[in-house]
């Protein structure tokens, strides 16, 4: 009993790979190689399309700037305060002596 659901698996994964073999004897057309387009062709379409998207990045980060702007003066207050803080706590020595007499 056990050997027949073995041998049934068996069938069943061969049929299987059987399928995905017909199925990549289709997909493995030969390709007129006189068609397909010259490297200069490609590369200059591949050069053209990165230059666009490049200058679509610029002008993004020139927009973004605008915005950026009004976020950098709540980092740059807190900022301030926490070197504030710093400075403070170094000097706390010195000026709390200078208080106390």
């Amino acid at each position: 009993m056990t050997s027949d659901f073995k041998e049934d698996q068996a069938e069943q994964l061969r049929r299987h790979f059987g399928e995905m073999e017909q199925e990549n004897d289709e997909t493995d057309k030969e390709v007129d190689v006189l068609s397909l387009p010259s490297r200069k062709e490609k590369y200059n379409q591949k050069k053209q399309m990165e230059s666009k998207k490049s200058n679509m990045q610029e002008n993004k980060k020139k927009q973004g700037r605008k915005k950026q702007k009004i976020k950098f003066p709540i980092v740059r207050i807190l900022l301030v305060l926490f070197l504030l803080l710093v400075v403070l706590i170094i000097s706390y020595p010195r000026w709390i002596d200078r208080l106390n007499f």
